[in-house]
C-alpha cells in the first residue's frame, strides 16, 4: 500500500523527473554547442566563397557590359555618352557646391502659405 501521509514519498518521484528534465536539457545543449562549433567554419567558407563570386560576377557584367558597349557603339553614340557624363558631372558639381554654400535656413514656428491673414515679410525687411 502506499502510505500519502509520508511527504517525503510524493516528492522523490517529481525530483527525479525533474532532474533526469535537466540532465537532458544541459545534454542537449552541449550536443548543440558541439554541432555549432562544427558548423561555423563551414559557414564562414560558404559566405566567403559566395562573396567573392558576387564580386566576379559584378565585375565580369560591368566590365563586359561596358567593353561590348564600346566596342560595338557607333562613334556618334560614343560622342554623345561623353558629352552628357561630362555635363552631368559638372552640374552635380555646381549643385553640391551651392547647397554646401548655403547656410541653414533657421525654423519658423509657423509653416509657409498657412497664414494669409497678414502681410508677408520678405528676408532683410524689417
Amino acid at each position: 500500500m502506499n502510505d500519502t501521509s509520508n511527504p517525503n514519498s510524493s516528492e522523490q518521484p517529481g525530483r527525479r523527473v525533474l532532474d533526469s528534465l535537466r540532465s537532458a536539457m544541459n545534454e542537449g545543449a552541449q550536443q548543440a554547442r558541439a554541432a555549432a562549433e562544427k558548423a561555423i567554419p563551414k559557414v564562414k567558407a560558404a559566405v566567403s566563397g559566395a562573396t567573392y563570386w558576387l564580386g566576379f560576377g559584378t565585375s565580369f557584367a560591368a566590365v563586359f557590359s561596358y567593353t561590348l558597349a564600346r566596342e560595338l557603339a557607333p562613334e556618334v553614340l560614343k560622342a554623345g555618352c561623353r558629352d552628357g557624363a561630362s555635363a552631368g558631372k559638372r552640374t552635380a558639381q555646381e549643385w553640391a557646391s551651392e547647397c554646401k554654400a548655403q547656410p541653414a535656413a533657421p525654423a519658423t514656428g509657423s509653416s509657409a502659405g498657412t497664414d494669409s491673414s497678414g502681410p508677408t515679410l520678405e528676408p532683410g525687411m524689417a
